[in-house]
């Protein structure tokens, strides 16, 4: 049998490791970093006059879909019955889906047609609060309603929806074009057409600085980390510290990582997930 590798090129191989996926998960964050900054330096707000890619802002006055919807988002998902003493249906995602039914804004004076259309490239956002208000549990019926199914191994299927309905302020991106008498945003040269109830420039500013505080926080923890485990003496107290803490920061660097993207995922895609208890009881 060969030498056992002595302490020190062992925790220097360890230390690699956790670079390495430190980097990696590094790297993913200002990938999704460097897409939102790209994505905010196009919501360019067009003038009374502008025509071209942009951000107009105004007020939904026509909406052609039923009930005067200008557009939709939603969420199919599946609700399984959880394990407990109260019964607790746990929901999962589905790929959402986001439509536009057509209709009108009134915007920096003027009248702007927003096509129908529908496809990977419409973007519906809402603010969590208006997701979360639709996905609550309607009432006691509903939820009892639900339990059958829930406790089924195909779970409880249902679609979350949220709407643009007649009246709201939006939030529209596109390319503007003159159509005849009447300008009309169709989709961007890329196929984006984003509809939003929320100022797309500030939810593309918060979240770029929520990943630039994660990404220079990793790097300042793995920083920190390893200039514990490489004190002098290296098989000492302190090095030994630095050694557990390298662990636990290697197991959580990763999970930390993927919840950064969940979070920094643009509302047309963002998770929803979510739970419905029996209303009339503290959760």
């Amino acid at each position: 049998m060969g030498k056992p590798l002595p302490y020190e090129l062992m925790g220097l191989f360890v230390l690699g490791v956790l670079w390495v996926n430190t980097l990696l998960v590094v790297a993913a964050a200002y990938k999704e970093i460097a897409a939102l900054a790209a994505l905010a330096r196009r919501f360019v707000p067009l003038g009374p006059t502008t025509e071209g890619t942009g951000l107009l802002i105004g007020r939904v006055t026509r909406g052609d879909g039923v009930g005067r919807i200008l557009a939709t988002h939603g969420i199919p998902q599946v609700g399984r019955l959880a394990r407990g003493d109260e019964p607790v249906v746990l929901f999962e995602d589905r790929p959402a889906e986001s439509a536009s039914f057509g209709g009108a804004i009134e915007a920096e004076g003027r009248t702007v047609e927003i096509p129908p259309l529908t496809g990977s490239g419409v973007e519906v956002w809402h603010g969590p609060d208006a997701l979360r208000e639709a996905a609550a549990c309607p009432s006691p019926e509903a939820f009892d309603a639900a339990l059958p199914d829930a406790r089924k191994a195909r779970g409880f299927s249902r679609k979350v929806t949220a709407n643009i309905p007649e009246g709201s302020v939006l939030y529209a991106f596109g390319a503007l074009r003159k159509d005849g008498p009447t300008p009309r945003l169709a989709p961007a040269a890329d196929g984006t057409l984003i509809l939003s109830t929320i100022d797309p420039r500030s939810f593309c500013g918060q979240k770029t600085r929520l990943g630039w505080l994660f990404l220079f926080g990793v790097l300042a923890l793995a920083a920190g980390v390893t200039a514990l485990a490489l004190h002098d003496p290296i098989v000492s107290t302190t090095s030994k510290l630095g050694g557990a803490l390298g662990l636990a920061f290697f197991l959580l660097v990763q999970p930390a990582g993927t919840g950064l993207a969940g979070a920094l995922a643009r509302p047309s895609v963002a998770a929803l997930r979510g739970e419905w208890r029996r209303p009339g009881r503290a959760s």
